[in-house]
């Protein structure tokens, strides 16, 4: 059996060389793993976000095809909230009663509605993740 003789110009690899090496190593990774971080936080905010968005878009979309409420006095919400909210998200309906003409809140009802819509989730911060605007005629 034949056994494997360096010659004395060979060396191995020095200590020193090990460690830089093991530190670079893990500057590289601890930075990989904080990039990972970062992007699924960001990911968690804009699915938030885009879920808030489809809900106060759909409750819009709901309350724009209700008939117009015009009870004397206006409750604060007319308009029941839309079915199959996720977990962890709730909705608020805002109604406030606008003069056309000079388009102030009004005491009255002259016809128009300023309806908010506010989305909310349990796990964001701050909790209001959208307000939407529409007006009710």
């Amino acid at each position: 059996m034949r056994r494997l003789r360096f010659k004395r110009e060979q060396t191995g690899i020095s200590l020193p060389e090990v460690l830089v090496s093991l530190s670079i190593f893990a500057i590289v990774g601890v930075t990989i793993v904080a990039a990972l971080g970062t992007n699924f936080r960001v990911l968690t905010v804009a699915d938030q976000r885009t879920t808030a968005e489809s809900l106060a878009k759909t409750q819009l979309e709901a309350i724009n095809n209700a008939s117009y409420n015009a009870t004397s006095p206006l409750p604060a919400n007319p308009y029941s909230k839309i079915t199959g909210i996720p977990y962890g998200y709730d909705i608020t309906i805002a109604v406030l009663l606008i003069n056309p003409e000079t388009g102030a809140i009004s005491a009255a009802d002259l016809g128009v509605q300023k309806v908010t819509c506010n989305v909310t989730c349990q796990w964001a911060s701050p909790t209001t993740v959208i307000s939407v605007e529409s007006y009710k005629r």
